[in-house]
């Protein structure tokens, strides 16, 4: 070097300039997207807590049955969860559309022969189980979400198995 050269500092004029984390490094790459789990069909179950009175219920049933038919094309465990909830949602929809259909059918009966009925029989029994079911469906529900996002599987016993595995 000759004398009085001062080298310049780095990076100086003539070097390229490096950018952290140096082109390629891991961390550049966008992040991974984590696999599907089927929890859509799980949440959408919460929309039987629409305040409009058996809306709710009706709407809750046919969008977990119809999510979880479109999200079991996924494979593994999110297809597991979907299948789950398709298979709940549609028997709570069954199970509730009777029940709602069988308490007004008591009550046109009931009303058109005149005997206006006092006690809780035979009126009161469909509705009571109606929201017997629609409890168990929140509860099933939240139950389904937490584990299904936790990244486990939703199985529910007593669904009729209207889609199989």
């Amino acid at each position: 070097m000759p004398p009085g050269y001062v080298p310049p500092a780095y990076p100086g004029p003539g070097y390229p300039s490096q950018t952290y984390p140096a082109p390629g490094h891991p961390r550049q790459f966008p992040p991974a997207v984590a696999p599907a789990r089927g929890l859509l069909p799980w949440a959408l179950g919460f929309l039987v807590l629409i305040p409009f009175p058996f809306i709710g219920g009706l709407a809750s049933g046919l969008a977990m049955a119809v999510s979880g038919g479109s999200a079991r094309r996924t494979g593994g465990p999110a297809a597991e969860n979907a299948r789950s909830a398709l298979n709940w949602g549609l028997t709570y929809l069954m199970v509730s559309t009777v029940l709602l259909v069988m308490h007004f059918v008591l009550l046109i009966t009931v009303t058109s022969q005149g005997n206006a009925s006092t006690g809780f029989f035979p009126l009161g029994i469909p509705i009571t189980l109606y929201f017997a079911v629609s409890l168990l469906h929140v509860v099933l529900v939240i139950i389904g979400t937490v584990r299904v996002s936790s990244g486990g599987v939703m199985r529910v016993p007593f669904a009729i198995p209207f889609a199989r595995a």
